[in-house]
């Protein structure tokens, strides 16, 4: 790296240093092409595509021209997806190869981060104030985060994005430098990995800065970049640490103890500190993901995944090795795809983390999934049914003795959740309730449980013909999966004994035509099942950033409504902010259908009516709503949004008039 600047270079136009090099003349120093308006990048991106052959004149010519009709402004890439032309995967392909010739602004207005209008009032406003750039602007006025300005620097610059933390740090490094001459730059030397020297700075223009450290640490420099405000509290825990002799990486406890050998303390402290964050922000699943430039780490969380923080690339050998380590798979095997368990024991709670190796053409991906041994139950009344559903389901389904209840949906959709919330609903001393899982995520005082999962020899249905002669009066299935074990289901229902499961399909609809499927006679799901409800998760706005919006017209069209009918509505929606990792949402509800079985719809079974007869005949059952109804209905009490709804619920062209949706709902 050079030791200073060409004159008038500001750190928006500043050259990324080559990948772990100080060299003052890489191959790819160059002036990056910055556009005069970061207005014209929408028009660029569509030239990108023409270019690779991705899409024709005549398409973008037409995607600009809808663009410009849109009521509320879209990123010219989420329409073209939007249209079919192109897919997701791609798209973002063919963008990172050309990420250089866009600028900062260009890459948050694709990606819907700011729009064109405050892009324009910033730049109008930014004229008499040289040296200050739209982005930056933006930032000051706390209209962008400065996380998503500069992890769109970093993607410009394909530089890694760091979340300082003193767990990162080596300590070793810091007595070659003074940490008021740290704090002054805010510079950070984290580590030296393969012989370079990783520094993180909130901005590439300090390459005088730079050039210190590598004549202080006598080794070649790699740039990673982080917030100003993390870097320099950073710098002031590690004061503060050093006063009182002490480290402020967080510890996490584990069952078997594993010597730390060749990966070092560093690796060992960085991935303890980003499992205890995973487990403080509520992660299902922890990726860690090596690629050409960096090592990037994510988290699962309400079902979506969030980017944490990077790394420079030279440490995801040292990460996944210490990962390895826990988890005792074999360190010095990398052509093969392996598993492994970690057990950590985290504020007196014991948690399973199943991890997963998987060999790519950067590096081996790991992916820890997070299983909390003690996780609480969710009551019924806790998952987002509407009173009205929740007392017909009380009632007319779960209070009778006998019958078949059937919770269907896609995985991950809450299934097992709602299964558990009944079970524990039924549970008293008067009632055997015995259950057959694979394998059994929650367990419950009072009832029996097998897991078939940890019995070998036993089979699926072994269990199920068990079970009938243990006296249950409750079962529970965890899935039907096959003819065999529909079968039993029926046949226990037969019997007398009152039978819960779960069912892969698409809505409660589907449920009854796959039991046909199956080759259950009608007459048999005619006369047992006594209530299906399908449902889904979806995400819950965030309450620290909601603000009122007014739905896009491409919403509107997908939920079949009207903007007329939408006008009498006040609607928000999270704007993002750090509580809820700048998605707009914390947390996740439900979504439900329930279709509780009568006459008329036992008589169409037996006639064996096609699916869309049956759904009809569901619409006309009194206090029927259906999944896109129900979702609808949160987002107008502010639940969620209409967004979450259309993305995540089967479509359905059928929805009554909102009035009257709203009486349902209560």
């Amino acid at each position: 790296m050079s030791t200073a600047l060409p004159a008038g270079t500001s750190d928006h136009d500043a050259l990324p240093p080559p990948r772990g090099s100080a060299d003052s003349t890489p191959p790819r120093a160059r002036p990056a092409v910055v556009p005069e308006s970061s207005l014209d990048d929408p028009k660029r991106i569509g030239r990108i595509l023409v270019e690779d052959g991705l899409l024709t004149e005549e398409q973008l010519s037409k995607a600009l021209r809808i663009q410009s009709r849109l009521e509320a402004s879209k990123p010219l890439a989420a329409l073209i997806i939007e249209l079919g032309w192109v897919s997701r995967p791609r798209l973002e392909t063919a963008l990172r190869r050309h990420r250089r010739e866009l600028s900062v602004e260009g890459i948050l207005l694709e990606k819907g981060a700011i729009t064109a209008e405050q892009l324009t009032a910033a730049q109008e406003t930014i004229k008499a104030q040289p040296g200050v750039t739209p982005g930056r602007h933006l930032v000051e006025l706390g209209a962008l985060s400065e996380r998503a300005y500069l992890e769109a620097y970093c993607e410009k610059h394909d530089l890694p994005f760091v979340d300082a933390d003193p767990s990162i740090v080596d300590p070793q490094l810091l007595k070659k430098v003074s940490l008021r001459y740290l704090a002054r730059h805010l510079a950070l030397p984290l580590s030296i990995q393969d012989g370079k020297l990783n520094v993180l700075v909130d901005d590439l223009g300090k390459a005088d800065v730079v050039s210190e450290m590598q004549r202080l640490y006598g080794c070649p420099v790699s740039v990673c970049i982080g917030e100003a405000r993390r870097i320099r509290e950073t710098i002031e825990a590690l004061g503060t640490d050093a006063e009182s002799g002490k480290r402020s990486a967080t510890r996490v406890q584990y069952h078997r103890l594993s010597e730390t050998g060749e990966q070092g303390q560093a690796a060992a402290e960085i991935v303890d500190h980003i499992i205890a964050r995973a487990l403080r922000d509520g992660a299902s699943d922890i990726h860690v993901e090596p690629m050409q430039s960096k090592v990037r780490v994510r988290f699962r969380v309400d079902g979506g995944l969030v980017h944490v923080t990077d790394y420079p690339v030279s440490y995801a050998p040292s990460l996944i090795s210490r990962i390895k380590v826990l988890a005792q798979a074999d360190i010095a095997e990398h052509r093969v795809h392996q598993d492994g368990r970690i057990c950590v024991n985290s504020r007196g709670e014991d948690i399973d983390l199943r991890a997963s190796f998987y060999v790519t053409v950067y590096g081996e991906n790991a992916v820890l999934r997070i299983l909390r041994k003690a996780k609480a139950l969710v009551g019924l009344e806790e998952m987002g049914l509407a009173p009205a559903t929740l007392k017909v389901l009380n009632d007319e389904v779960l209070e009778p003795t006998t019958g078949i209840v059937l919770v269907t949906g896609p995985t991950g959709s809450g299934k097992t959740t709602t299964l558990y919330a009944a079970v524990e609903r039924l549970n008293d001393e008067s009632k055997k309730i015995i259950t057959c899982e694979d394998p059994v995520e929650y367990v419950i005082d009072g009832i029996t449980q097998c897991s078939v999962a940890s019995r070998p020899g036993i089979t699926f249905v072994d269990s199920l013909r068990a079970i009938v002669r243990q006296d249950p009066d409750i079962i529970l299935i965890g899935e039907i999966r096959d003819h065999e074990s529909a079968d039993m289901a029926i046949q226990s229902a037969l019997t007398g004994h009152k039978v819960l499961s779960t069912f892969h399909t698409e809505d409660s609809v589907g449920a009854l035509v796959r039991l046909l499927e199956m080759e259950i006679e009608p007459f048999l799901a005619a006369s047992t099942v006594t209530g299906v409800l399908a449902q889904r998760l979806v995400r819950r706005q965030c309450p620290q950033c909601r603000a009122e919006y007014s739905p896009t017209a491409a919403e509107i069209k997908a939920l079949s409504l009207s903007r007329d009918e939408m006008a009498g509505f006040s609607l928000t929606k999270g704007r993002g902010c750090p509580h809820c990792f700048y998605t707009g949402y914390r947390g996740r509800t439900g979504v439900f259908e329930l279709l509780v079985m009568h006459d008329v719809l036992r008589d169409a079974i037996l006639q064996k009516r096609p699916a869309h007869e049956l759904r009809r005949l569901a619409f006309e059952t009194p206090g029927f709503v259906c999944l896109q109804e129900d979702g609808i209905a949160k987002a107008i009490r502010g639940e969620t949004t209409l967004s979450e709804v259309a993305e995540n619920c089967p479509r359905s062209k059928t929805v009554r008039p909102l009035g009257r949706l709203l009486e349902l709902y209560e």
